[in-house]
């Protein structure tokens, strides 16, 4: 395959090279909290996004943006917007209404730390200055582009999205349910934020409907790649590395793949799904080059 011709990346390169997109979105992020107004929710909103994190979402909006030519400065915003709503729905899901989970990237979640309401509002926040973000006047794109990137990240964290498959994942709990549900609700509680972030670059790059509509499925089949790496990590990441708690799937009777067909069959999915996303981003010879180490990286990561 094409792919294969490329220069590959170790694991060891592209954590550098995540490491390297991730400060760029966060030297943003501080930039654009020193604007904002000075209010309690501010230093719990900074702890939620710019504290630790590979911010992988920013990199794919970045490799996305190459395959068009875009500067990349031109998606610091969308890099930054797409982080905050990532966040605010990482805040949410720790609460021990939902999730209950106590550490996130390898320190105490928001509500440990601030309480649980501080952490709602938080988050709350998080969202709406997402959409802030991409509305900013120094944000020098066409209002016609801006306006469709707002409503596509809302279509895609709202209901229809990562918030609907959220309240599915709560729902699905000690349920068996068939696969094709199961992934449906993973491709709205992971899938969808990655589909923006592959569709936000065919927006700026003014593609036709159906290049758009390509792009957003391939983000959607990044982002159910990159949750079923998540899968695998729980099984069998440890505590220390993955900086979160593991093992919990299976004790809270979550409905995942690997609970329905077992890890080999479903890593096997896993490798047949990554196949299929080389296959689409080879396509774009050596422009494509950081999407595919980044798929790579994906199913390889042990944190």
């Amino acid at each position: 395959m094409k792919y294969l011709k490329l220069q590959k990346k170790t694991k060891k390169e592209m954590l550098k090279k995540l490491k390297f997109n991730a400060k760029k979105t966060d030297i943003f992020l501080k930039k654009y909290f020193l604007k904002q107004k000075k209010t309690k929710l501010i230093g719990p909103m900074k702890y939620g996004v710019i504290s630790g994190g590979k911010k992988i979402r920013s990199s794919v909006i970045l490799a996305t943006g190459k395959l068009f030519d875009i500067n990349p400065k031109k998606l610091l915003n969308v890099c930054a917007a797409v982080e905050c709503i990532h966040s605010y729905s990482l805040i949410h899901d720790d609460l021990p209404c939902m999730d209950n989970d106590n550490i996130r990237r390898g320190k105490p979640s928001t509500h440990i730390k601030y309480g649980e309401s501080t952490a709602v509002l938080a988050g709350n926040s998080l969202l709406t200055l997402a959409f802030e973000i991409l509305s900013d006047k120094n944000f020098l794109i066409e209002k016609k582009i801006k306006v469709e990137l707002i409503k596509e990240l809302a279509l895609c964290s709202g209901h229809s999205g990562i918030a609907g498959g959220q309240e599915e994942d709560l729902s699905f709990e000690n349920k068996r349910k068939n696969s094709k549900q199961i992934l449906n609700m993973q491709k709205k509680k992971t899938g969808k934020l990655f589909n923006f972030c592959c569709l936000s670059a065919g927006i700026i790059a003014k593609k036709n409907n159906l290049k758009k509509k390509q792009l957003g499925i391939l983000g959607e089949e990044i982002g159910l790649l990159f949750q079923l790496a998540d899968d695998f990590l729980d099984v069998k990441g440890f505590k220390k590395k993955v900086g979160k708690p593991t093992k919990k799937d299976k004790k809270k009777g979550k409905s995942t793949l690997i609970g329905l067909l077992g890890y080999k069959k479903s890593y096997d999915f896993a490798q047949i799904l990554k196949k299929k996303i080389l296959r689409k981003a080879s396509n774009y010879g050596k422009k494509g080059e950081d999407l595919i180490n980044i798929v790579e990286f994906i199913l390889k990561r042990e944190f």
